[in-house]
């Protein structure tokens, strides 16, 4: 069926190893449709929805852009992950557990939380494909950023601006701040929003039965810390939490999650039409990764 979901992997090498400064690991939200699944969208709610892939857009257009330019300085790495989120005999059910590829066990409490399932083992395999070169001697810096129109709440919390949400090994690295820096400087701010330990305890597991759960089962308006702690989830469930900070330098690995919800759309409805596509993040990708 059409409706399948699609895993697509873009891969792009500078024309020049000897200039590489980092490898860029790119993973993309393209929910195609997002009806809310079987905790559906009512009312007024799904109208716009055809917009739940930008991110998956926006990773595929800064890494198109980046080839055109032969960036010299960084190798790009993306996984865009794509499927429309409906109603439907192979549709995911409150309730159910499943397993991650890391193997951690995730309990799913809405359906219309899938953005960050459909990430965390995009973001796996990254984490996976980081280790595995630095077992073979890549010392390359390497960093996972993952893009997405992840939450309403991002949008309540700082309007039509995007926001980070990074962990420990990229908040010591500036790794937020570079991004912050870049999109005000090239007309796509973001602000810079941190993880605290309430997000990670929202997610962990009170019983035997899972490890960590999907989400709580309102909207994220309606949730303290709506935007941050899909992040803790991420890190979690795809094994990142291995690669913290106190996992030392060998192992640690930077992760930026970056909520588009807000900065996608230029936020401006022109009568009962939709709102206009703004491109972001490319160009504060560009700005942030790219040669000056």
């Amino acid at each position: 069926p059409s409706t399948w979901p699609c895993v697509v992997k873009l891969e792009y090498r500078s024309p020049a190893p000897a200039e590489v400064q980092e490898h860029l690991y790119l993973v993309g939200k393209g929910v195609t449709y997002d009806t809310g699944g079987i905790t559906l969208k009512i009312g007024a709610a799904m109208r716009g929805m055809s917009r739940d892939k930008l991110g998956a857009c926006g990773v595929a257009g800064f890494a198109l852009a980046t080839a055109l330019v032969q960036e010299r300085r960084v190798n790009l790495s993306c996984i865009l992950a794509f499927e429309r989120n409906s109603i439907g005999p192979n549709a995911l059910l409150p309730d159910e557990v499943v397993v991650s590829r890391a193997g951690v066990r995730v309990l799913i409490n809405d359906t219309d939380a899938e953005g960050r399932l459909v990430m965390t083992d995009p973001v796996a395999e990254c984490r996976e494909r980081i280790m595995a070169a630095r077992a073979q001697g890549d010392s390359k810096p390497a960093a996972i950023y993952t893009a997405a129109t992840l939450t309403g709440h991002v949008i309540r919390a700082y309007g039509w601006y995007g926001a980070t949400v990074a962990n420990g090994p990229a908040r010591k690295g500036g790794f937020d701040r570079r991004l912050a820096v870049s999109g005000l400087a090239y007309g796509d701010p973001f602000e810079n929003s941190i993880m605290r330990r309430e997000d990670y305890s929202l997610v962990a597991s009170k019983t035997d039965r899972e490890d960590v759960y999907q989400s709580n089962a309102h909207p994220s308006t309606q949730t303290d810390r709506g935007h941050q702690y899909p992040a803790a989830f991420i890190i979690r469930a795809s094994g990142l939490d291995k690669h913290s900070l106190s996992a030392g330098a060998a192992a640690a690995i930077p992760f930026v999650h970056v909520d588009i919800a807000g900065s996608a759309e230029d936020g401006v409805e022109p009568g009962l039409g939709l709102c206009a596509i703004t491109g972001s993040p490319v160009a504060t990708f560009a700005g942030a990764f790219w040669s000056k």
